[in-house]
């Protein structure tokens, strides 16, 4: 068996810059042995072909098994509302199973409910800008935190308003949000979070019922009644199904603007160039999820059987981690890859996944991120960071998300 490789995945520092840890394990162990959240071992992947091939392969790797997941008959009855949210989601899920929600999902999810969003998307934008440059004109600094009054509110108030959710539970949503993005699946963490996430439970059960006598023309309602030869949502996958669009469809996107914004402030040509020609938005969204991406490892991977990979052994029952992160910045298939170009010519970043599990948000993410970069850029010539780069901190929790806790800018 190989070392172990000493990578705390949670620590502040490493959450800070990962970067530097990810250059030199793709240079010298592409294929680590790495300790696991909840005390396991299991192997870390850093390279782009080995990354994307673990991806594609469902066949090999199941989503099944959640990192540090427990037998549902064992556990206590109070935290096992937490391992159900995770466990039942469709990322958790493989085919047939899979397949099935996922059809689901799309047949509610659909391209044209995306594409009328741009224009609410534009205008919200624009309003919280208002509500900035109003507090400073009233006697106010001119700045801002730019994720608590601008990343956050963006895509959080789209995807209430996607699934029929009251406004007024916002703040309730972030809450119980932020409680979920730091479960690492251990038993300790369950315990500690069961309150927050039953509470969290009982309210979309309750929103569900208020959907059934109620019907409306949201998203929830129609997963609420979506069919598909004959098929339906079940409780658990419902409930599972609507958690997850409340988290992935707020919690990524606000790291893709906060994480994006970041990069922009501290490469102002590349801010300049495309405050120049917006046009270049498109790309510019495609280059900042390469270059910062929001999910740094996503769900872990269990082998199940052995396989080759990377130039080792995955024994069955392995779990495996593969960094997105580290992929999008590979030398092997990225020309430059530290270097942040929004004009960059071929970019097939794997910050949405990629098979079977690839994002089912990703058109909306995609949608909100270039709209929200593109109005504060035109908006604020002088947009600028208000503290030092070094006074950044990112939002503790898992090894999945990677994101500031807050963005103080001038402007």
């Amino acid at each position: 068996m190989a070392q172990l490789t000493q990578v705390n995945l949670l620590d502040p520092d490493f959450k800070a810059n990962p970067y530097d840890t990810y250059e030199r394990l793709r240079a010298e162990s592409p294929a680590a042995r790495v300790a696991l959240p909840d005390g396991r071992e299991g192997w870390l992947f850093t390279r782009y072909r080995d990354v994307e091939a673990i991806l594609m392969d469902h066949g090999r790797f199941t989503t099944r098994s959640f990192l540090g997941q427990v037998d549902g008959s064992e556990l206590p009855p109070h935290v096992r509302g937490v391992y159900m949210l995770f466990n039942e989601i469709m990322l958790g899920k493989d085919p047939p199973e899979h397949t099935r929600l996922r059809k689901l999902v799309q047949k509610a999810f659909t391209a044209r409910l995306v594409e009328r969003l741009a224009p609410r998307v534009r205008e919200l934008a624009g309003e919280l800008l208002d509500a900035v440059e109003a507090r400073a004109r009233e006697g106010g600094p001119r700045r801002f935190d730019l994720i608590a009054d601008y990343a956050f509110p963006i895509p959080v108030t789209i995807i209430m308003d996607l699934l029929g959710i009251p406004h007024a539970d916002r703040e309730n949503i972030r809450r119980w949000s932020t409680t979920l993005a730091a479960f690492d699946g251990s038993l300790q963490l369950a315990e500690k979070i069961a309150p927050e996430v039953n509470a969290f439970i009982d309210y979309l059960k309750s929103l569900v019922e208020a959907k059934r006598r109620e019907p409306r023309d949201d998203l929830l309602t129609s997963l609420v009644q979506v069919e598909e030869e004959g098929d339906r949502l079940g409780e658990s996958d419902l409930l599972a199904m609507v958690y997850v669009l409340i988290f992935a469809g707020h919690e990524t996107t606000l790291h893709l603007i906060g994480n994006g914004m970041l990069a922009l402030l501290t490469h102002p040509e590349q801010m300049e160039k495309l405050r120049a020609d917006p046009s270049l938005v498109e790309g510019a969204v495609a280059e900042l999820l390469r270059f910062d991406p929001s999910v740094e490892i996503p769900r872990a991977r269990v082998a199940r059987e052995d396989v080759r990979v990377g130039g080792v052994t995955v024994r069955k029952g392995e779990v495996v981690l593969v960094a997105i992160a580290s992929a999008n910045r590979d030398a092997e298939r990225f020309e430059s890859p530290e270097r942040l170009n929004i004009c960059r010519a071929e970019n097939r970043h794997l910050s949405f996944g990629k098979g079977i599990h690839a994002c089912v948000g990703a058109a909306l993410a995609r949608l909100e991120g270039g709209i929200a970069i593109e109005t504060l850029v035109g908006r604020m010539p002088d947009l600028r960071l208000a503290v030092a780069r070094e006074e950044l901190r990112y939002r503790p929790g898992g090894i999945f998300l990677r994101g500031l806790a807050a963005l103080p800018v001038a402007f």
